[in-house]
C-alpha cells in the first residue's frame, strides 16, 4: 500500500498483527469488526461486535469472557493431523494418542467439550491432583483413551486411580518419587489388582523459555535415571517390571526454542528403549507438554513466542523416537502428548469496555496565547520553543525542554512559581513533546531518545476488568496477549494508549503489547467517542487464566459464554455461565448476607432512633444493601 493511502481494514489487521499471532483464528471484516473463524481459515466468521450486541440484548454484561467451541475442536484435529501426517511421512508403526492436561482449565464446560469433540481421536486426560482425579472419574468415559495420573500422590489418591482401573479405564500411575510403588504394591495385595505405571524421567538438560527450570536435573517432578533404575530392581524382586507401561518427561511449559525440545526427546527415548528391554509391557512414550503458543507472532525464542511450527514439532518428536527404536531394535510405541496450552490458549477471548482515560499527555497548547497568559520566563521559554520546533532542530528542544522542566519543577518546590504558572508549563512541556515526536517522522534517522517518545507520549484508558482475575499472567509473569479494539478497525488509532483496570492496585495496568520486532509500550486505539462504546478483546486467554485468577478487591469471575455455530452458519449462545455475584464472592471470604444485613439494619436503626434518617429512608437503604449481592461485582 502506498504511503499515504487512506486507512483500510488490511492496515489494522498488519498493525495490530491478526495474521503472526492468530492462528487463521482472527480477522478483520470490511466492517472494521474483529470476527472469529471457529472452524479456521475459510471457515464461518463470527462478528465480535455483533456477539457483544447480542449478548448485551440478552443482558449479558461486561466484561465478557467468550469461548468458542469451534476452536477447542479444530486445535485438538490440527494436533491431531500433525502427528498422523508426521507418522505416515517417517513411516512409523505406532500411533498417537493426545492428552488433555486438565490443569490447563479446568472449566467442566471446556473438559466437556475437549473430551466429546475428542472421543474418536481417543483424547485422554491428564490429573495432577485427587480434586481433578475425582473430576476426571467422571468425565473420563471414553475406556480406549488413557487417564494418566501425575503429581504426588498420597494412598488415597492412588487407590482412586486403582478405582477407575477396576471398571475399565486405561490407567497410568506415573512415579514421581519411589515410594509411590511402596504404597501401589501393598494396595495390589490387598485389592487384587495389577496397576499399569509410568516413570516421570527427570532429564539431564533443561528446557528454554519462562519455564526452563521446570525441567532438568534441578526439577521439582521426577526419578533421574539412578532412581529409574532402582525403581526398576525394586518390581523386578517383587515380580512386577510389567506393571510399567510408560516412559514420561516434561521440558517446561511454553517450549520456545525446539532445539531444546530435540535435545529432551534424545535424551528421554533413550531411557525409554533401555527401560522397554526390560518391561515387557511398554508401549507409551509421553513428551508431557511445552508445546508453545505464538503470542506475540514473531516466530522467535523470545518468552512469548516460539520458533518452530506444530507440525516441525510434529516432525522432531516421530523421527527422533523412531530413529532410537529402530537402533535398539524395539517397536515403534504409542506417543502420547499433553499439549494443554496449545489446545486451549487460542479458544477464549475476553473482551471489556473503557470506562474512561486519563489524557495527561494529549492537550493542545497555543503557544501564543500562553504567552500573553504568563510573565514566568520558564513557561514563555517553553511556550516558545514550542513554537519555534522544526524537524531540523527537534533533538536539541528535546533536550532543552527536559532541563527547562526539571527548572520549572525546583522553582515550584520552593515556593517561586504559582499553581497556575505550573500547569501552564507542564501543558506546554507535554505539548512540546507531542510535537517533537511528529515530527520525527520527516527524519530520514531518528535518534534513540527520540524514539523513546511514543512509549511516553500515551493516555490511559481504563477498561471495566480485574487483569488480576482475568489475565493473572500478564501482572505476574508479564506475559504478553494480543489486545486489540473489537471494532472501528477501518479507521485509523491515533492515539496511543496503555490500559488500566478497575482495581485499587497501580499493578492493575497492561503497558507490555505484541509486537514483531521488540515489546511495544502502548497499544494504537481511537479516540473515545460520547454517544459509542469502546471495547477491546483480549486474545488466547484459554490458558490458565481462569484457574489462576484471584478475588482482588473482590472481583470475581467474569460472565461466560459459550459460543458454536448452528448449520446455518448463525451463531448460537451454547452455554451461559454467569459471573459472581457481590453475595458469592463475600462468601468466599466468609461473609454470610444475612449477618451482613441484620448489622446494616442495626446501623439504619440507630440512624432513625438519632433523627437523621426517617423510617421510610432507612426501608429505601436496606432495600438498595440488599439488592447489591445479587449484583454483578463489575461495573454496570
Amino acid at each position: 500500500m502506498l504511503p499515504g493511502a487512506p486507512w483500510n481494514v488490511a492496515k489494522s489487521e498488519q498493525l495490530y498483527g491478526f495474521e503472526y499471532w492468530g492462528a487463521g483464528y482472527f480477522g478483520v471484516n470490511p466492517a472494521g469488526n474483529v470476527v472469529i473463524r471457529p472452524d479456521g481459515p475459510g471457515g464461518p466468521e463470527i462478528d465480535l461486535h455483533d456477539l457483544v450486541d447480542q449478548a448485551r440484548q440478552r443482558d449479558i454484561r461486561l466484561p465478557i469472557l467468550f469461548r468458542f467451541n469451534g476452536i477447542l475442536r479444530h486445535r485438538l484435529q490440527t494436533l491431531h493431523r500433525a502427528f498422523t501426517a508426521a507418522m505416515a511421512e517417517y513411516e512409523y508403526q505406532g500411533s498417537y494418542r493426545p492428552v488433555y492436561p486438565i490443569k490447563v482449565n479446568q472449566q467442566r464446560h471446556v473438559v466437556s467439550e475437549l473430551t466429546s469433540a475428542g472421543s474418536r481421536l481417543n483424547l485422554g486426560i491428564e490429573v495432577g491432583s485427587k480434586p481433578e482425579l475425582v473430576a476426571a472419574l467422571a468425565m473420563h468415559t471414553n475406556d480406549d483413551s488413557l487417564l494418566i495420573c501425575n503429581g504426588y500422590k498420597d494412598r488415597q489418591y492412588l487407590e482412586l486411580a486403582m478405582m477407575a482401573q477396576r471398571v475399565g479405564r486405561e490407567v497410568i500411575v506415573v512415579i514421581e518419587k519411589a515410594s509411590e510403588i511402596d504404597t501401589l504394591l501393598d494396595i495390589s495385595r490387598e485389592q487384587g489388582i495389577e496397576p499399569n505405571i509410568g516413570f516421570r524421567l527427570r532429564l539431564a538438560g533443561r528446557g528454554a523459555g519462562r519455564w526452563e527450570r521446570s525441567g532438568g536435573e534441578r526439577a521439582k517432578f521426577g526419578l533421574n535415571v539412578a532412581e529409574i533404575v532402582e525403581a526398576l530392581k525394586l518390581l523386578e524382586k517383587q515380580g512386577k517390571r510389567d506393571w510399567v507401561r510408560l516412559v514420561h518427561f516434561h521440558n517446561g511449559s511454553q517450549l520456545t526454542n525446539i532445539g531444546s525440545l530435540k535435545q529432551a526427546v534424545r535424551e528421554a527415548a533413550q531411557v525409554y528403549v533401555q527401560v522397554a528391554k526390560l518391561c515387557p509391557k511398554m508401549r507409551y512414550f509421553d513428551v508431557g507438554g511445552g508445546l508453545a503458543v505464538d503470542y506475540d507472532g514473531s516466530k522467535t525464542a523470545f518468552e512469548s513466542s516460539m520458533n518452530y511450527t506444530l507440525e516441525e514439532y510434529a516432525r522432531d518428536v516421530v523421527w527422533i523416537l523412531k530413529e532410537a527404536c529402530e537402533n535398539a531394535e524395539i517397536a515403534h510405541p504409542f506417543v502420547v502428548t499433553e499439549c494443554g496450552r496449545a489446545m486451549v490458549a487460542y479458544g477464549s477471548v475476553l473482551v471489556a469496555e473503557v470506562t474512561g482515560l486519563a489524557n495527561t499527555f494529549s492537550t493542545a497548547v497555543d503557544p501564543a496565547a500562553v504567552m500573553k497568559t504568563t510573565e514566568e520566563d520558564t513557561v514563555h521559554n517553553m511556550a516558545l520553543m514550542l513554537q519555534d520546533l522544526t524537524p531540523k532542530n527537534c533533538q536539541e528542544t528535546l533536550h532543552d525542554a527536559v532541563e527547562l522542566r526539571q527548572t520549572m519543577l525546583q522553582q515550584f518546590s520552593l515556593g517561586l512559581m504559582s499553581i497556575e504558572d505550573r500547569a501552564l508549563g507542564d501543558q506546554c512541556y507535554w505539548a512540546l513533546l507531542n510535537a517533537i515526536n511528529a515530527v520525527t517522522k520527516d527524519l530520514h534517522y531518528v535518534p534513540e531518545d527520540l524514539r523513546r517518545l511514543p512509549a511516553l507520549l500515551t493516555d490511559t484508558y481504563f477498561c471495566n476488568l480485574s487483569i488480576f482475575q482475568s489475565m493473572p499472567d500478564s501482572w505476574a509473569i508479564d506475559q504478553i496477549f494480543p489486545i486489540t479494539p473489537i471494532s472501528r478497525l477501518n479507521e485509523e488509532p491515533r492515539r496511543r494508549v496503555v490500559l488500566a483496570d478497575i482495581t485499587c492496585d497501580s499493578d492493575g495496568k497492561v503497558e507490555r503489547f505484541a509486537d514483531l520486532r521488540d515489546i511495544k509500550h502502548y497499544l494504537p486505539a481511537h479516540d473515545l467517542k460520547d454517544d459509542e462504546r469502546y471495547c477491546f478483546g483480549v486474545f488466547l486467554v484459554g490458558a490458565y487464566q481462569e484457574i489462576l485468577g484471584d478475588l482482588h478487591n473482590l472481583f470475581g469471575d467474569t460472565n461466560a459464554v459459550h459460543v458454536d455455530v448452528a448449520p446455518d452458519g448463525r451463531f448460537v449462545f451454547a452455554n451461559v455461565l454467569r459471573g459472581d455475584t457481590v453475595g458469592q464472592v463475600l462468601r468466599y471470604v466468609s461473609y454470610e448476607k444475612a449477618d451482613l444485613v441484620e448489622r446494616w439494619r442495626h446501623a439504619l436503626e440507630e440512624a432513625v432512633t438519632a433523627g437523621r434518617l426517617t423510617a421510610r429512608e432507612s426501608a429505601v437503604l436496606q432495600r438498595q444493601y440488599d439488592e447489591v449481592f445479587g449484583d454483578y461485582t463489575y461495573l454496570r
